[in-house]
């Protein structure tokens, strides 16, 4: 994955939702900018709903956040959609844009297709309840279901729809600790249930639905 792409992507996106009003927010308690150094000392306040641009110089929080987040640590308490650039990136709720920091976090639980997250984590340490998009990262973590790609050293997923890959292709571990529908490339790979697809790694460890419960090479099932 070009990461210079993703990138661009998400600044292209981020220039759009600025150019378009953002309807979810109030009109009493919203803002195009807020400047914050440590939450609760920052302008406006963390009730507030932001549209534009965020700066937190130590930790920053609102409510709904859209546009363009940078700072060591900023959270958006309910729903994110934009691009965030940052030590440590938090979304309570729904995400639908891009992440880039050390740590990036998404909270969101809700399971219904209209609700969950949507895009992209780049970070050092990526987690998501559920995604549909791509983590990437040293470790990527999902609890609940996720769609796309994970594409690091350690890659730990209930549900997975997609590929789990280790970095240059075989330099990781995967797990699912629930189905598999999709393909795990890595050293280990291990599935509790694979629906559909292949494992190809040093050690692959099917524990229902395998060719065999463990195989070297390849392993799978359909």
């Amino acid at each position: 994955m070009d990461q210079a792409i993703l990138v661009a992507a998400g600044i292209v996106w981020t220039v759009l939702l600025a150019l378009v009003p953002c309807t979810s927010l109030g009109e009493d308690e919203s803002s195009p900018v807020m400047l914050s150094l440590l939450s609760p000392v920052e302008w406006p306040s963390p009730q507030s709903d932001i549209g534009g641009f965020r700066l937190s110089l130590l930790y920053g929080e609102c409510r709904d956040f859209a546009g363009l987040d940078i700072g060591l640590v900023g959270r958006a308490t309910d729903g994110f959609a934009g691009l965030s650039i940052g030590g440590v990136n938090v979304v309570s709720r729904r995400l639908a844009g891009l992440q880039v920091g050390f740590v990036n976090w998404n909270l969101n639980d809700e399971m219904t297709p209209g609700h969950r997250s949507i895009g992209v984590q780049y970070g050092v340490v990526n987690y998501a309840d559920t995604l549909f998009g791509l983590q990437d990262g040293w470790v990527n973590l999902s609890s609940g279901t996720l769609t796309g790609v994970q594409y690091g050293f350690l890659n730990c997923a209930a549900d997975m729809s997609g590929l789990q890959c280790g970095c240059l292709l075989v330099l990781g571990v995967n797990v699912a600790a629930g189905s598999v529908s999709g393909c795990q490339i890595g050293i280990v790979n291990l599935a509790d249930r694979m629906e559909s697809g292949l494992q190809i790694g040093l050690l692959n460890i099917v524990l229902h639905n395998g060719f065999l419960p463990v195989l070297p090479i390849v392993n799978g099932g359909f």
